[in-house]
């Protein structure tokens, strides 16, 4: 692949030198082979063949789906630079004609890790909304609060599709195992067809992030 850069780096663990492939930009369908890596979530992942360490690493990245048209900008911290950057993407947006044309009627998220970047491919490549599915999240959060022992702080929610093609919800905690939660999909219809256009008008145009927050914003203005 072409767009692949090297980076020298040392294991964290036992101090081996090793060599971390970075993927800047990745063009679907051309790069199949990341859409797997991102599907297993190994590309922001390193293993140390000498103590079998694993150990997460971050760097900027876009996952490009020329087929289903969305950009998945992966940005691991919001700061100003970052920020700087997506204000003038958006802003080529607005004014280039050229790439709005190419890029007529794709979506345009900013995910901060491989678990936010596999979710969105998953909802995406199934043809899904992930607007309502972060809005459906904040729905499920008491019933899979009602699984655990009270004190459990969830670390992330996370859609996911089983091996059957039914759609779950995975809860993350800080020190309990993940458990899985069943979605019914009529939910997700439903707020489809009530929440269309509070939805559509909190929606920034460009490169946005949609998540758990975002969700909690809407839900009030639902109210």
């Amino acid at each position: 692949m072409d767009n692949v850069k090297k980076q020298k780096m040392q294991c964290f663990q036992c101090g081996k030198d090793l060599e971390l492939e970075i993927f800047p930009k990745m063009e679907i369908p051309y790069d199949l082979p990341l859409r797997d890596r991102a599907l297993q979530n190994t590309l922001f992942k390193l293993t140390c063949p000498e103590c079998n360490g694993i150990f997460n690493v971050a760097y900027e990245s876009q996952y490009n789906d020329m087929e289903r048209k969305y950009l998945l900008w992966v940005v691991p911290k919001l700061d100003d630079g970052a920020r700087q950057r997506l204000d003038a993407y958006n802003q080529r947006l607005q004014t280039d004609s050229t790439l709005r044309l190419a890029q007529g009627g794709y979506r345009y998220r900013i995910v901060c890790n491989g678990n936010e970047l596999r979710e969105k491919i998953i909802i995406f490549d199934e043809g899904l909304d992930d607007r309502y599915v972060e809005m459906l999240k904040l729905v499920y959060a008491p019933a899979i609060k009602k699984n655990v022992q009270e004190d459990a702080q969830i670390t992330g929610i996370f859609f996911d599709k089983s091996t059957k093609g039914t759609y779950h919800f995975v809860a993350c905690f800080q020190n309990l195992k993940p458990i899985c939660i069943e979605i019914n999909m009529d939910i997700y219809r439903d707020m489809q067809e009530k929440s269309k256009d509070v939805v559509n008008s909190n929606t920034a145009e460009g490169v946005c992030r949609i998540d758990a927050q975002w969700a909690y914003q809407v839900m009030r203005v639902k109210e």
